[in-house]
């Protein structure tokens, strides 16, 4: 599968998740940031789903913390 396909499966994966957090990625993250995530899980698409998961359900969590000071 070439990048611009993987790109855009984790595209897809976010919009397809975007009310459960994957907003933060589908709103926030470029063609860098994807490129990165994919790098970061030597190239396979299950564990970059996996990676950026992680990642919304932690800036979910912070917005939470934040706005429950608010």
């Amino acid at each position: 599968m070439t990048e611009d396909k993987k790109i855009a499966a984790l595209e897809a994966f976010a919009l397809a998740n975007y009310d459960a957090g994957g907003h933060w990625i589908y709103e926030c993250y470029d063609r860098d940031q994807y490129l990165s995530i994919l790098a970061d899980a030597a190239g396979d698409l299950v564990r970059a789903k996996r990676i950026l998961r992680l990642v919304w359900e932690a800036l979910d969590d912070r917005c939470t913390d934040v706005c429950a000071d608010c």
